[in-house]
């Protein structure tokens, strides 16, 4: 059976139609707003947590992992008032954030102040199958010791020497001394520290300064980022070297 309907009711009806459909058109937009927030604090949340942030989406280069020396009831050196293991947990964070900004996904042996054994270092490297591994120390002296110097395996791989070569030409360019690249340990060169001895990739022990030097000190606290840039371009060149050219 036909209904009449005034022109007043068809209008009604239409204006009733549209106002669902701008009400369907609102939910699906807060939806998709929705989602995008969730995705945002998502990439902020990991952020805070790890100093990756967006970074962590882009870390297709290779794995790095990088040693901030002692921690926990280990100090380390101790000169002038100040901790090795403060200096170098500083350090090693902001190494952290240079390499992730070049697109290297960062594996730390720590981010904290907790102590992890020497060989266990090495073995969380390898577990990550990272490609460099460089332990961030600090020198002490009871002389006139100053500048930067790096320790690799007795065996003097090309490869952990070419690592370390870069790493201190960069950190001379920051106005520290370049003191030497030594083979196995300080006090016997046929022995090798931990972080070399079990690492299975090429691996250095950087000591970025002596803190028992005041000159030194001063270089490494006016410019911890300029230092842990340097440390980062070290790596990379050494990266670039090794893994990047020959697939050219």
């Amino acid at each position: 059976m036909a209904v009449n309907l005034t022109d007043e009711e068809i209008r009604q009806i239409i204006l009733r139609k549209r106002k669902k459909e701008r009400a369907r058109k609102r939910k699906r937009n807060h939806i998709i707003l929705a989602s995008l927030l969730v995705v945002i604090l998502g990439v902020t949340g990991y952020s805070a947590y790890t100093g990756a942030g967006i970074f962590y989406f882009l870390q297709n280069r290779g794995v790095i992992f990088i040693d901030a020396g002692h921690g926990g009831d280990d100090p380390g050196a101790s000169a002038l008032g100040r901790n090795e293991k403060d200096d170098t947990l500083a350090l090693a964070l902001q190494v952290q954030k240079c390499l992730q900004r070049k697109r290297f996904k960062v594996y730390m042996s720590r981010n904290t102040d907790v102590d992890v054994d020497r060989p266990k270092r090495a073995e969380m490297a390898n577990e990550v199958d990272a490609k460099l591994l460089v332990s961030i120390h600090r020198n002490q002296s009871d002389g006139s010791g100053h500048g930067v110097e790096a320790w690799i395996h007795s065996g003097g791989n090309p490869s952990a020497a070419l690592l370390a070569k870069n790493i201190l030409k960069e950190l001379e360019g920051e106005g520290f001394a370049y003191r030497k690249v030594g083979t196995g340990t300080l006090p016997d060169p046929s022995d090798n520290y931990s972080e070399n001895r079990y690492s299975n990739m090429p691996s250095c022990i950087v000591e970025v300064g002596f803190l028992s030097d005041e000159d030194d000190n001063t270089l490494f606290d006016d410019n911890l980022k300029g230092n842990a840039k340097a440390i980062a371009n070290g790596i990379e060149a050494t990266y670039e070297s090794l893994y990047e050219k020959k697939s050219e």
